[in-house]
């Protein structure tokens, strides 16, 4: 039993071992369950990092609502009598000049003040002021 090569000599044959899964490089459970794992984790933040950036746009308008909200109430306890507007309130220093000052459909925000409250009103998908789509933050 042998293969005769260039030499002419015989050489001897050894038997290999069966390669399947089993048996070559044997792998503990705990490694494959980790190894599964990794590849779940993996597709979850995949999917995440997907999605990101798809925030429903009347989440994020309350979001920036709520900040500008937010600006007019410190206003307010420093200046009791009067509303602010969007602009005096970037002057002023109460809004960050790179605040979102539009709702997520490129409408400004809208400032009403009412009786030492305030409320933000974004004027929706529809971009008209007074239908039922508007989004308010507020009081």
């Amino acid at each position: 039993m042998g293969t005769l090569f260039a030499t002419g000599g015989p050489l001897p044959m050894t038997k290999s071992r069966p390669r399947s899964f089993s048996s070559a490089g044997k792998v503990s459970r705990a490694a494959l369950v980790a190894g599964a794992a990794l590849v779940a984790l993996s597709a979850i933040t995949a999917g995440v990092v997907a999605r990101a950036g798809t925030a429903d746009p009347a989440t994020t308008a309350a979001e920036a609502g709520r900040r500008v909200l937010g600006a007019v109430e410190a206003w307010q306890s420093e200046n009791p009598v009067g509303c602010p507007s969007i602009t005096a309130l970037v002057d002023a220093g109460y809004l960050s000049s790179d605040a979102h000052t539009d709702d997520a459909w490129g409408n400004r925000f809208r400032i009403v003040c009412d009786a030492g409250s305030a409320t933000i009103r974004s004027a929706g998908p529809d971009t008209r002021f007074g239908t039922k789509d508007d989004v308010t933050v507020g009081h």
